[in-house]
């Protein structure tokens, strides 16, 4: 499956890196009022069934409607993709391998390194290796764990939802595994270049809206799971503490981010999830 929201038509060149290694794929649609002309370009290619959500309804939301279209269809196993993703040659075979391993009895999912910015691809490995979770876009779900331990939480929307899905996953017994020799070439955010004269390195910046749902979101997730893994409830306060620095010292629109970051932790500290409310 892949999940829309206003694509451009190069969203169209990703999908077609992907479409001909799966039995079919669903693109489920959170676009508000989708473009009649882009409807029209997905539904003419190959093997590919596009679904209107209606509205935005969420990345949890939208994964799961996904699920239950390749239940309904008979499909084991459901590969989970960003419309900025693009595949490289070969990679569901390489993670459909992983969910086979003699040594892990139950694997939820099998995942490809994600290239996150330019030139940066994984060195090789030979062997799968178990990690706490990874992102969402590129995932190979095994739907039989999908149904074991419940499907992803809507009320999270979006942001920290695939880590809460892992971690669920690794409560009840099952491996999150990433693929040798096999990536996933992946947009995550705006890159900004920080430097004074030339730049120096580049940082990840998202939308203050996008600043509020990762601070209520990975408050609650930490908190929801500090008991089983109090480990990542540490590693998640100190990565927490880094953004918020380089929020401060790096990132544009400064005082919107800080403020959309105050009102996530306003909402977490009185239990409020779901979608972002003016």
């Amino acid at each position: 499956m892949v999940i829309l929201y206003n694509p451009a038509v190069g969203v169209l060149e990703n999908i077609r890196s992907y479409v001909s290694q799966v039995g079919a794929l669903f693109a489920v649609d959170n676009s508000e009022t989708p473009d009649p002309v882009f409807v029209k370009q997905i539904t003419a290619m190959p093997g590919v069934s596009y679904h209107s959500s209606g509205g935005n309804i969420g990345i949890a939301a939208a994964l799961n409607s996904g699920a239950k279209l390749a239940l309904a269809n008979g499909y084991g196993y459901l590969l989970t993709m960003d419309q900025d993703s693009r595949a490289v040659a070969g990679m569901v075979s390489a993670l459909l391998q992983g969910m086979s391993r003699a040594d892990h009895a139950k694997v939820g999912i099998v995942a490809p390194f994600h290239a996150t910015k330019p030139g940066k691809i994984p060195a090789g490995t030979e062997t799968f290796r178990t990690v706490p979770y990874v992102m969402t876009s590129g995932n190979l779900l095994n739907l039989n764990a999908y149904l074991d331990v419940g499907g992803f939480r809507d009320d999270l929307f979006i942001d920290f939802v695939d880590v809460e899905y892992c971690m669920r996953l690794n409560v009840h017994g099952y491996a999150v595994l990433q693929a040798p020799n096999t990536h996933l070439d992946h947009k995550v955010g705006d890159l900004v270049s920080v430097g004074l004269s030339r730049p120096v390195f580049c940082i990840t910046s998202h939308s203050p809206l996008r600043m509020y749902y990762k601070t209520r979101n990975r408050l609650f997730v930490a908190n929801l799971y500090r008991r089983q893994s109090p480990v990542f409830w540490w590693r998640d306060k100190f990565r927490f503490m880094l953004e918020i620095c380089r929020l401060i010292f790096f990132e544009p629109e400064k005082s919107s981010k800080i403020a959309m970051l105050w009102r996530g932790l306003r909402d977490y500290k009185q239990g409020k999830l779901g979608k972002y409310d003016e």
